[in-house]
């Protein structure tokens, strides 16, 4: 394995780029004052439930451009840090495992799905936003593949189930601190990648 496989791909590096640029666009808004300019993002770019069955958006086609934008807006500079250095550690690692096309297909996939159980368990609700859904994804490829490679080489997986069991612990603080996060999202993102990461590890064997 080269040393690329330790870099994060491209994609990855635009991606935050993007979240960054558009969080540093809304604050910069706010402070100039302009507050009226994040809620009109929000309404234009943020996953809205209703939208999934009424079809009819302030432009055409939002109920399907919104898979795409919700997770380019965030809530702040801190939710912004907690999904982007998330996105990093954990890119980084699973980039090795699977490469860079396997994991872009896969947080597309996951953001997707994420969005889908969110409005399947909130119908009414929005706005919904954050890279957190596709992250988590990311999260759950990385235990479905890591699963299969060491059960395969007869690996312990005490380790790896202590890092998922602290995950899983801090998702639920985080749920309580700040009941706005939607882990519908989560879950939906997460069941997604760690079906993917098993596929793709039951395939490479």
């Amino acid at each position: 394995m080269t040393d690329t496989g330790h870099r994060l791909p491209l994609w990855v590096r635009a991606l935050i780029v993007l979240c960054i640029a558009a969080e540093a666009v809304l604050t910069l808004a706010d402070l100039a004052g302009y507050p009226q300019l994040r809620p009109a993002a929000f309404m234009l770019g943020a996953f809205w439930s209703p939208l999934l069955m009424q079809g009819v958006g302030l432009y055409p086609a939002q109920g399907v451009t919104m898979f795409l934008t919700y997770g380019l807006l965030h809530d702040g500079m801190l939710h912004l840090a907690m999904n982007m250095i998330s996105l990093v550690a954990i890119a980084r690692e699973l980039t090795r495992m699977i490469g860079s096309r396997a994991m872009a297909l896969t947080y597309l996939t996951c953001q997707i799905a994420a969005g889908l159980l969110f409005a399947l368990m909130q119908p009414q609700a929005g706005p919904m936003i954050g890279a957190s859904g596709a992250v988590f994804g990311l999260a759950g490829a990385l235990v479905g593949y890591a699963t299969v490679n060491l059960t395969r080489r007869h690996k312990p997986l005490a380790p790896l189930i202590r890092s998922v069991g602290l995950i899983l612990l801090l998702n639920v603080a985080l749920t309580v601190m700040m009941p706005s996060i939607a882990w519908q999202a989560h879950l939906g993102g997460a069941a997604a990648g760690l079906l993917i990461g098993l596929a793709l590890g039951l395939r490479k064997g």
